[in-house]
Parts: C-alpha cells; sequence; structure tokens
C-alpha cells in the first residue's frame, strides 16, 4: 500500500490522534504550567522553586501510571483507556481551580490530576497511528503528534492574557471546559480508529520475554536527559521573559511561537524520518536546540523569538522520535510497554527539568546557568544518539 493509500484509509486515525493528543496531559496540563507560576506564587507567597513542585509531582505521578497504562494499552486496546482519561482529566483541572487552598493541596491536587489523565498522553494515540502506517508511517506520526503543538501555540496566547485578567482558578475552569466541549469528537473519531488488543497467547507471550537491552538503555538515557534540558526550559519560558520585561500578553505569544514551531518541526521530522536515519535527523535537532539555548543564556530577551522557535522544534521531535523509535526496533505486540517504559523515564526528565531550573534561578537569581546546564546535556544526547544498533523489530524497513 502507498502512502496515498494509506492516508486515505487512515485519515481518521491521523485526526482522531491530532484532537486526543491536543487535549491530552502532554498538551493542556503541561504547556500551561509556566502560565500558573507565578500567579500560584503570589497569592500564596510561594518561591519560584515551590510553585514548580506542582509540575515535578504530576509529571512524576504520570510517569508512575505510564509503566501499567503500557501494558494495559497492549492488552486492551487504546479507544477506551484513552477516552475515559481525557473526561477524568477534565475533572482533574476543575479540581485544581476549585480545591486549591494552599500548596498541601496544590502538591495533592496535581499528583492526582497526573494519575487520572494519564490514559490520555500520546501512547494509547500513537499506537493505533503506528498500528495504520507503515510507508507514511513518520508524516502521520508527526501530524497526529502536531496536536501537542497546537496546545503549545495556543495555550500561552490565549490562556496567559486569561488568566491575567481572571485569575488562576478561572483558568484552570477554563481548561476543563475546553476538554468537556471537545471530547464527543474525539469520541466520534475514535470509534473507527480502533486496531484489535494484543491479547493473543502469542503477543502476550512476546511481552513477558521482554528485557531492557542495549537498544532501550540507550533510548532512555537519550531521553530522560533530554527532557530534563527541553522541558525544564518550556515550562520557564513565559517567566523568563516577563523577568526581562515582557508583559504576560507578550511574552504568552512570545512562547506561542513555540508551539507554532513545534507543529512545523513535527511535520519535517516525520518527511525526513522516512527517508534519513533517525539516528542523524535525531543528533542534528538535538544539535540545533543547545544552540538555541545557548542563544537565550547569552542574549536573553534578543534571542527570545529564535530560542522559541528552536526549541518548538525540539519538542516537535521528542515524542514523535519515540514513536518511531520504537515502532521499528521492537516488535508491534510489545509497542505499548515499551514506549511506556521510555515515556516513564522521559516524564522523570521532565519533572525535574522545570524543579532543577525553578531551584538554580532561586540560587543565582538568574535563568542563565540552568540554560547553559541543558545545553550541554544536549550535546551529550547527541553523541549518543549514535551508539543504537540496527533495527531489531519484526518488519523491513518502510521502503524495503
Amino acid at each position: 500500500m502507498s502512502t496515498a493509500e494509506e492516508f486515505r484509509v487512515g485519515w481518521q486515525t491521523v485526526t482522531a490522534a491530532f484532537l486526543g493528543i491536543a487535549l491530552g496531559i502532554s498538551s493542556l496540563y503541561f504547556y500551561s504550567l509556566g502560565i500558573f507560576i507565578k500567579p500560584l506564587s503570589a497569592e500564596f507567597g510561594w518561591s519560584r522553586g515551590q510553585a514548580s513542585l506542582g509540575a515535578m509531582v504530576g509529571t512524576l505521578a504520570t510517569a508512575i501510571a505510564c509503566l501499567p497504562l503500557g501494558r494495559m494499552v497492549d492488552r486492551y486496546g487504546s479507544t477506551q483507556i484513552a477516552v475515559v482519561s481525557l473526561l477524568l482529566l477534565g475533572a482533574g483541572f476543575a479540581a485544581m481551580g476549585l480545591l486549591t487552598s494552599g500548596f498541601a493541596s496544590f502538591i495533592v491536587l496535581s499528583g492526582l490530576l497526573s494519575v487520572i489523565g494519564a490514559g490520555s498522553n500520546p501512547l494509547p494515540f500513537t499506537r493505533v497511528v503506528v498500528a495504520k502506517f507503515r510507508r507514511g508511517r513518520g508524516i502521520a506520526l508527526g501530524l497526529a503528534l502536531s496536536g501537542t503543538g497546537l496546545g503549545a501555540m495556543l495555550i500561552p496566547a490565549l490562556l496567559g492574557p486569561f488568566v491575567a485578567d481572571h485569575g488562576w482558578r478561572h483558568g484552570y475552569l477554563m481548561l476543563a471546559g475546553v476538554i468537556i466541549v471537545l471530547l464527543p469528537v474525539v469520541v466520534l473519531l475514535m470509534r473507527g480508529a480502533e486496531e484489535p488488543p494484543a491479547t493473543s497467547v502469542a503477543a502476550v507471550g512476546i511481552e513477558d520475554r521482554f528485557r531492557p537491552d542495549r537498544t532501550f538503555v540507550t533510548l532512555g538515557l537519550v531521553f530522560f536527559a533530554m527532557s530534563i534540558a527541553v522541558l525544564g526550559t518550556v515550562v520557564h519560558f513565559v517567566p523568563m521573559l516577563t523577568d526581562e520585561g515582557f508583559s504576560p500578553v507578550r511574552a504568552g505569544s512570545t512562547a506561542a511561537v513555540i508551539g507554532l514551531s513545534a507543529i512545523m518541526g513535527r511535520i519535517l521530522v516525520g518527511l525526513l524520518l522516512d527517508r534519513i536515519t533517525a539516528s542523524l535527523v535525531a543528533a542534528g535537532l538535538f544539535l540545533l536546540t543547545a544552540g538555541g539555548l545557548i542563544a537565550l543564556a547569552l542574549f536573553g530577551a534578543s534571542a527570545a523569538v529564535a530560542g522559541a522557535a528552536i526549541v518548538g522544534l525540539a519538542i516537535g521531535a521528542e515524542v514523535h522520535l519515540m514513536a518511531f523509535l520504537v515502532a521499528v526496533h521492537f516488535p508491534r505486540a510489545l509497542y505499548g510497554r515499551v514506549y511506556g517504559a521510555l515515556y516513564t523515564l522521559f516524564l522523570i526528565g521532565g519533572a525535574i527539568g522545570p524543579a532543577l531550573f525553578g531551584y538554580l534561578f532561586d540560587l543565582s537569581s538568574a535563568y542563565r546557568l540552568p540554560l547553559l546546564i541543558s545545553a550541554g546535556l544536549l550535546v551529550i544526547v547527541a553523541l549518543l544518539i549514535n551508539y543504537l544498533p540496527g533495527r531489531q523489530d519484526d518488519a523491513s524497513p518502510p521502503h524495503a
């Protein structure tokens, strides 16, 4: 089947995955974190590091939930888990806005939201895309994962000014309302997108024989370190700009460049992955992002737009590369479990990154040090990704 034929058959799958990911925890929750840091700090008298702990706890909670989630998705399918998790994520946002009364309640509610909404991460959505596409897998994943880019573009531009005018509680309630309004569309699209779950005895046997190998360890280290660098930068991007004298509206508009660049990056990376070795694509992108972070550290506000564009490219590639590499290096029956384990490591890094940025800011009263550390990590992973062995999955390369 040609790429065009795959898209004629699978367009509904890509559309469902795009919208579901845009509404999910990796989009609405993650890209709104930076908007709430300063309003929460101002109301409750927290330091920047304390306000960042909600992101750390929430990300760690999602990471823990992703380990059993991958096994569940492999055995029972994607649709029910994704839809129920989106509904619960909306309820979690509402609880954050209505029930947060201090630091303890903020931390508990952040963790609860992240556990009950974990199934709305890209795992179940990319699984159905991988099952539907072969020759056009890279671009199909890129289009589906552009949902996070849409969130990264719209949330700072729309939610930032809304929170500035109406307060952070109404901001959380707004996020809940967006999910409730659009969830029926996701349900309708996902009805025709699901593939049969891997419940056969043979598939379960393969899963039970999985053990971490050199490929898994290499990928785990790459995505762990990358997430510390990139996600730490993204969460603190709006506070970084307002510290430079940007108004909340201007900071949100500048941060929205991350989302636009992420969408473009996912499409570009998707096209490249269908044609060029994935490790070369990844290494080049990591080095480019390291250069962008160095520019932000050295030149501050004058490099804000360029820095946002480059960081957006990295955001556009991270989970995309993960899904693609899991699909070509591991049997399909293991997709959920391997992706879930790698995504757990990715999220642990993502939990450390924002908190590390916050506490390094408290230590130095500036973002230069965490930006330079992050650039160094990206150089390391650019070298490490080239140590991946050849393909190990049960299928030939897409164009073989």
